[in-house]
């Protein structure tokens, strides 16, 4: 079965107790930073030596008992739903992301037996430090044809200092890493990215920008971030905060698909740093906020449609959709839409599915035979 559980304190030993099981194959665990001195990693390694053990850092959580502000939440996966686990860490993705994930692929494709996947039965977990350009690590897995199967995860978090987070496989624990975990899985499994902007019809080009850094310097010909504060009807960039910029998303616009392009902070007084990196010329939409509970509740229907029964989920969850539920006082609503369920979640830098996600909900379910 897949047992879940969280806790609202450094509580690691409650926890094991909870996602205990025989024949566990693989533990998920997510963790506040703060709590890195605990070693949360080798305390999971020496309960389920057996076992694959992936952590990673996050903003707060989630989990059927309730909202996790700081904590600990994980989830087991028995032998009765994952059959095989190959996993790989490597380290340098702060200074070439792309380098690292070719890296990690070709070891992953070695431990695997360099076999053909079926897309159906393999899924894929990635988490990655949350401070590296995961645009390129997503590239080299969306060009990467031997394995062709869903990653699907996101980038680790710390309390919104952006300085330092974590990811580890066992008794290895990096804050420069990228994790790839592959599951051939017993279970019927879905995975979707869920988005609640709709945009608008203002639109603006990128005309300068740091790509590198993430950095946008001048939309349509002007300092990016007067030029933004303008379009909101600001009087001042002071007011740019971080709220505001979690309400207010740009995207990029290809046929009936939105993508969040969130932005985070104002750089030396004119330029605007995103947590994805947008190229000069692009073209970007003021996006409109929708209702992100109903899109939430739309959410779990949507994994229960593709699946004879759900049994669990894990949800990563974007940092700025965090703050918007904060601002919203919606947190509680958005754990309790999925209260029929077990599941577990994160808040997270960057949400990845087949490419790297702004301010959206990207969740596995898994189902039953």
């Amino acid at each position: 079965m897949i047992k879940m559980g969280g806790r609202q304190s450094y509580d690691i030993d409650g926890l094991i107790k909870e996602i205990e099981q025989p024949r566990i194959k693989v533990v998920l665990c997510f963790f506040s930073v703060e709590y890195e001195r605990f070693e949360p990693h080798r305390a999971l390694k020496r309960a389920f030596p057996q076992a694959v053990c992936v952590v990673g850092s996050m903003l707060g959580g989630w989990c059927t008992a309730g909202v996790v502000k700081k904590g600990v939440v994980a989830l087991s996966l028995s032998a009765d739903e994952v059959e095989e686990v190959f996993s790989t860490l490597k380290e340098g993705v702060k200074t070439d992301a792309a380098k690292t994930a070719t890296e990690a692929v070709e070891d992953l494709k070695r431990k695997i037996g360099y076999r053909s996947l079926d897309p159906d039965n393999y899924l894929g977990i990635i988490l990655s430090d949350g401070l590296a350009l995961g645009e390129e690590i997503m590239q080299v897995l969306s060009l990467e044809a031997g394995l062709n199967l869903p990653f699907v995860g996101g980038a680790a978090a710390d309390e919104l200092n952006f300085t330092k987070t974590l990811v580890g496989i066992d008794n290895q624990v990096s804050a420069d890493g990228l994790v790839l975990l592959v599951m051939k899985m017993k279970i019927p499994f879905h995975y979707n990215h869920y988005i609640h902007f709709t945009p608008t019809a203002t639109s603006m080009m990128v005309t300068k920008s740091d790509v590198k850094h993430r950095i946008i310097w001048e939309l349509n010909g002007e300092p990016a971030a007067p030029y933004y504060a303008k379009l909101l009807g600001l009087k001042s960039m002071d007011q740019l905060t971080f709220d505001v910029f979690a309400l207010n998303p740009v995207g990029v616009v290809s046929g009936n698909m939105v993508y969040c392009r969130s932005l985070h902070k104002v750089i030396e007084g004119s330029g605007l740093m995103s947590y994805c990196y947008i190229e000069a010329g692009t073209t970007l939409h003021l996006l409109k906020r929708g209702d992100i509970i109903a899109d939430t509740r739309k959410t779990l229907q949507d994994g229960a449609a593709h699946l004879p029964q759900v049994q669990g989920a894990i949800l990563f969850n974007c940092a700025h959709r965090l703050m918007e539920l904060q601002t919203l006082n919606k947190v509680e609503a958005f754990n309790d839409a999925f209260r029929s369920i077990p599941f577990i979640g994160l808040n997270v830098y960057g949400e990845d599915l087949f490419i790297r996600h702004n301010q959206t909900l990207t969740a596995v379910f898994f189902g039953r035979y």
